[in-house]
């Protein structure tokens, strides 16, 4: 009786460490789609004309820090092994409720962050993804 007790508390730590893996990764997958989007939120408030909010996609791979916890580096090259893919897809909106129609109305971002969590037997598991859209208007 004992040892199936304590094979259930055993089971039960290892899916809650699992969870843990899990909640980190999508914690970080939040925090780099909210980083890009207040980088290019910044540029757009110095110059919403600015080449960096050209419409288009890029796509930066993000690699874990070495650090536990640490913030996830991420550039336009695939170095090291990539804990997150970071793609930014800028789209030109001409029309809509708030935007101005006179010169260019709206930038709508679209930031999508895709990693592989970790599974309580050391696997990575089927790819998860978060998306995060907003959408930028001019000062005026």
């Amino acid at each position: 009786m004992l040892v199936i007790g304590l094979m259930a508390v055993a089971i039960g730590f290892q899916q809650a460490g699992s969870a843990v893996a899990v909640g980190g990764g999508e914690t970080a997958a939040v925090f780099l789609a909210e980083q890009r989007i207040e980088q290019l939120r910044a540029v757009a408030m110095i110059d919403f004309a600015a080449a960096s909010l050209g419409a288009g996609t890029t796509t930066e791979h993000c690699v874990a820090g070495h650090v536990a916890g640490s913030t996830p580096a991420c550039d336009g090259g695939a170095s090291g092994a990539p804990a997150y893919t970071r793609s930014t897809t800028i789209t030109d909106v001409t029309a809509g409720v708030g935007c101005p129609a006179v010169p260019l109305s709206c930038k709508q971002l679209d930031v999508s962050v895709t990693y592989r969590p970790v599974t309580s037997a050391g696997q990575l598991d089927q790819a998860r993804s978060v998306r995060l859209v907003t959408v930028l208007g001019p000062r005026v």
